[in-house]
């Protein structure tokens, strides 16, 4: 009786260290959170995640040989899952303070940052410093680099943390904002619609930031980022990487 107490004592044990563990990619496996509400680049469509970023990482892992699961959740939700090293995240920015905790991937794509404003508003912009005590909506989680992140800390203007880029554009519409930011490709493709006719966007782009996959540093990520790399090289390589973006953009997306 007393060993089967503690046989059971010991099962439960090692049941509560395999659930707390965090999940780690495995040398074959992995599993990627990404936005889901970030058209055209990420989001949430009819059969899973859907946009840009999940057709190269499916592509890219494909060429690897690696088996991928794509999740499209709240940013928020991908950014805690990365953190807790249950899932690595494609899309993200790289800043200094996500070095120190994450492995990142070689570029996936170069996203640059527009601002845009009420055409009855104009908001000459030219650099950083042009957005100083103004109303800014932005994405929540987002990081927009080490400058502009410093310059939210030293609150030199307002930033609104929006769920999604179309929440932003609305107030920004209502006169809740002065200016918004996005990427230049979702914004084009948004205003295209005509659905905001009294905005427009500002020719200079406030950054250009590339965007990664991102795994927390844990033994046996890098490995799988090895290969991970190794793949997307080859396919910028031989011209499918350039071919997977150009047809991607110019099938209307």
């Amino acid at each position: 009786m007393r060993a089967r107490l503690l046989l059971g004592s010991l099962l439960s044990m090692v049941l509560l260290v395999c659930f707390a563990a965090p999940v780690r990619a495995a040398d074959d496996a992995l599993t990627v959170a990404v936005d889901a509400g970030n058209p055209p680049f990420m989001y949430a469509g009819h059969a899973g995640a859907a946009g840009l970023y999940p057709l190269l990482i499916r592509r890219v892992c494909e060429r690897a040989g690696l088996r991928v699961s794509l999740q499209p959740l709240a940013w928020r939700r991908a950014l805690y899952l990365l953190n807790q090293g249950q899932a690595a995240v494609g899309g993200i920015y790289k800043n200094s303070d996500r070095e120190k905790l994450y492995d990142f991937s070689q570029p996936l794509f170069l996203e640059r940052i527009v601002v845009i404003y009420p055409r009855q508003r104009p908001l000459p912009f030219h650099a950083l410093a042009d957005l100083d005590r103004k109303r800014v909506g932005v994405m929540a989680g987002w990081s927009y680099g080490d400058d502009f992140d410093r310059a939210r800390a030293a609150g030199r203007f307002s930033a609104y943390d929006g769920e999604s880029d179309r929440q932003n554009l609305q107030r920004l519409e209502r006169g809740y904002l002065d200016a918004a930011l996005g990427v230049r490709e979702a914004m084009d493709a948004i205003l295209a619609s005509g659905d905001y006719p009294g905005l427009a966007i500002a020719p200079e782009p406030l950054v250009a930031n590339p965007t990664f996959l991102a795994l927390r540093k844990q033994p046996g990520n890098r490995a799988v980022l090895k290969r991970f790399n190794q793949a997307l090289e080859a396919m910028r390589q031989d011209g499918s990487y350039a071919a997977l973006v150009h047809g991607f953009f110019n099938a209307g997306h």
